[in-house]
Order: structure tokens, then sequence, then C-alpha cells
């Protein structure tokens, strides 16, 4: 029987990998693992956010024959790494894909890759295992040259349903911040937005698909889970389908606690919608507010207003729906702006909020000064490109101050008491005190 070892990286191998506070279920992983077990194959899944052994002492007394690693950006290195340390220890078969080879196919056309797979079609890797190389958005060695295949999107509706079994087997692992065990859950590939910054309405070849509604609510039914993350890229996108989805989990009486991404002109527009959502268990809904002036959305093309994101708010408190209000520290920002960011988030009482370095993201961004060519930089917890009034020392210092801020405001109301705010806070206090040009990334 074939060996398979499937395999997702850490976040990140600093203070600032968010270990038992956020950690992402391997939904994809869990979809290769079902499709494989299906056709016969023996298949391990490691994910490095959870176990507590390193990927080298936990292949070091197996055998495998096949190696499957998905990654982001962010999480480059880490896989490559993984990918190399497998070739040297089993000379098996080694398939890289993920977010990341969607975009950047070629970052991973390294010497001990012998495929990659640049799209969602994992019903195609059994016969891509068996030595078929016919599959779209495969890209292959042939005589010493990577040769690629037609790119094409996916149909989400061809996915299988997922194995969990990693999942059930870490019970305690797979937090969204209070909400423990969060299964995640995906309705449908690809942003239907074209918003200028954001990496996520490149997947999928640009190409919005999406599941029946009857068939999303069957895999929660047959979840037995108590919270439930949609991560789909904007779950709150088409009024008839969120109504749809309502109107089911009513009829069968599911009760679940939900997390979901919704645009703030959605919220803003569906009172009713967003009520009815949280009778049915809304807990969080993650917003991308991005900026508090009308200037900046546009420049992102947002095709949104401030109007709508201060409606948003006042929908989520008035309807006691916990708003993830997140938003974009751009290159271009001065001192002023971040003291101004702050006071409009104490001004709107927002008491969860996540605040993004503006990334460049390599692959799509047309034009950019960078200042570094680290993967792991471009994890939006980092400059990567050079700020355009500030250096980047100053830039980092009112980025610092920021954080202290609002971490203070989260301890003194209480906001995330599993979180040791006193650790996080010195930590950003010393990162202030940083002045050796190799430490302006800490």
């Amino acid at each position: 029987m074939t060996r398979v070892l499937l395999v997702h990286p850490e976040e990140s191998r600093t203070r600032y990998d968010f270990q038992g506070i956020i950690e992402n279920e391997c939904l994809d992983l869990e979809w290769i693992q079902a499709i494989l077990q299906d056709h016969g194959y023996e298949v391990t899944i490691f994910d490095r956010q959870v176990e507590k052994l390193s990927f080298q002492k936990f292949i070091e007394d197996k055998e495998y024959d096949v190696f499957y690693g998905e990654a982001r950006c962010f999480q480059e290195t880490f896989i490559l790494e993984y990918a190399v340390a497998f070739k040297e220890r089993f000379h098996g078969l080694v398939i890289l894909g993920g977010p990341h080879a969607q975009i950047n196919q070629e970052r991973f056309f390294i010497p001990e890759a012998d495929l990659v797979l640049s799209g969602y079609n994992y019903y195609d890797l059994p016969l891509i295992i068996e030595g078929n190389r016919d599959a779209c958005n495969l890209s292959y060695r042939k005589d010493g040259k990577w040769i690629c295949n037609e790119r094409r999107a996916v149909d989400i509706g061809k996915m299988p349903l997922p194995d969990r079994s990693y999942f059930y087997a870490h019970p305690d692992r797979y937090p969204y911040l209070d909400l423990k065990h969060a299964m995640w859950l995906r309705s449908s590939f690809c942003c239907p937005y074209r918003c200028e910054f954001c990496l996520r309405n490149h997947m999928n070849r640009r190409v919005y698909s999406r599941r029946d509604v009857k068939d999303l609510v069957d895999e929660i039914e047959l979840n037995d889970n108590e919270n439930v993350y949609l991560v789909d890229d904007d779950f709150l996108f088409d009024e008839s389908y969120v109504r749809a989805f309502i109107d089911e989990i009513r009829r069968r009486k599911i009760s679940r606690n939900y997390i979901c991404y919704g645009r703030a002109d959605f919220i803003a527009a569906h009172e009713d919608i967003i009520s009815d959502f949280k009778d049915i268990g809304l807990y969080y809904v993650l917003t991308g507010l991005e900026d508090f002036r009308d200037e900046k959305l546009d420049s992102y093309q947002k095709r949104n207003s401030v109007e709508n994101n201060e409606r948003c708010i006042e929908i989520c408190q008035r309807n006691n729906v916990n708003l993830m209000a997140m938003f974009i520290l751009g290159l271009d920002f001065k001192g002023k702006d971040f003291r101004e960011l702050y006071a409009y988030i104490r001004r709107h009482h927002l008491r969860h909020v996540a605040v993004s370095v503006y990334t460049p993201e390599l692959g799509i961004a047309e034009a950019a000064d960078y200042i570094t060519e680290d993967p792991s930089d471009f994890d939006y917890l980092h400059l990567v490109a050079k700020p355009k009034y500030l250096s980047v020392r100053a830039w980092y210092f009112h980025y610092y101050v920021l954080l202290i801020r609002l971490f203070l405001k989260g301890w003194r109301e209480g906001v995330y008491d599993f979180i040791d705010y006193g650790d996080y806070i010195r930590s950003f206090i010393r990162n202030i005190f940083v002045f050796r040009k190799e430490e302006d990334h800490v």
C-alpha cells in the first residue's frame, strides 16, 4: 500500500505564531485524505501547529512513499525545508501545493520537488501519484525542465466530504480566540470582489464557485461540533444564499456558534439578516473596515465607504454580534495616522480589532520597493516594502506603539482573558528599542 504524508507547516517560528489562540484546521489536507483513502492509499497528516515532535523526529522511525505539502507565502521556507528533509530521508515522490502555489508555483521549482499542483483539483491526485501527468494545474519536470499544464478553475461542488479524523483527534486544539475547536467549513472558492490589496480574489483562477446551500448544511449537521468557522473569503455576499442558509439551519433545528467573513456594506444594508443570523448562532463576523477615510478605501478599490463601515459597527453592536474589525496599516502612514486610527477605534468602542501591515503580495503586486526577500516576512505583521514617508525604524516605532495601546485597551476591557497580555506588551516594548537594521523585522 502506498503511504502518503500530508504536511501543513507552522504559521511562524517567532513568538507571534498565535498557537493556542488561533489555529487553522487543515481542511485542504482533509479533502486530500478523503480522496486518497477512497483510492486505497494509507494517509497520515502532520500539522506542525499541533504536533509536539519536530518534522525530523516525526518521520525518523516511519516509512513514507509520497509527500504532499501545502503552504501560504509566509510558510514557504518551512514547507521547502520539510520537502528537502523528506526527499533525503525517503527518496520518495514530493508534491507541493496550496494557496502560495496557485500564485507563485515557480517558487516551488526546487531540485527536491517532483510536482507542483497549483489548483484545487485534488481529485486528480490518485492518478498523478500513479504517474499520469495530464492533469490541469500540474507542473512537472521533464528532461531537466519544468513543464506547466493548462491552468483551470475548479468547481467546489466536486469536493468530497473531508476526513476530519485528525481534527477530532485533537479536541483541545484549533481554537478561534474564545471558541474552542472551531471546525473549518468552506462554501466557495475565490472572492467575488477585487480589492487591490487582497490575494484571496486570485485563488481558483479568479473564478468564484459556490456550493449548494443544502449540501453545506448537510456537512454542518453531519459534524456534531459546537463551533463552525465559515472560512469563505466573503460568506455574506449573496442575500438569497445567506437567507436560504439561515432558513435551512432553522428548519433542521441545528444549534452551533458561527464565525464568518462579511463585508461592511452587506451588513449595513441587511440588519434583518444579521439579526436572524445572530438568532441561529452568529458569534463573530470578520469585517475588513480597512481604514477610517474614504479616499483610502477608494485607493484599495474597496467599493465601500466609511458611512457603511460605521453603520456596520452600529448594527453589530445593536445585535450583540462580535465584530472583528480589521484595518490595514498603509505604507504611506505617518505618525498621526497611527494615532488617528487608535482614536477612531476608541471612539467607536471596537472591542475586537486586528491590524495588518499593507503587504504587496508576491506574484500580484504590480510594483513594490521590497526591503526583504524572506517569504516568512509576508505574514502581515512585518514591513516587506519601503514606507513612503517614514523610515523603516520610525514606521515600526509607531506600529508597536499602536499595538501596545490596543493590547492595553483589550486588557482593561477584559477581552480575551486567555491571552498573556503582559508577555506580548513586553515584547512590543523590546522591539521598539531594537535599532540594528537586521533586527527591524523582529
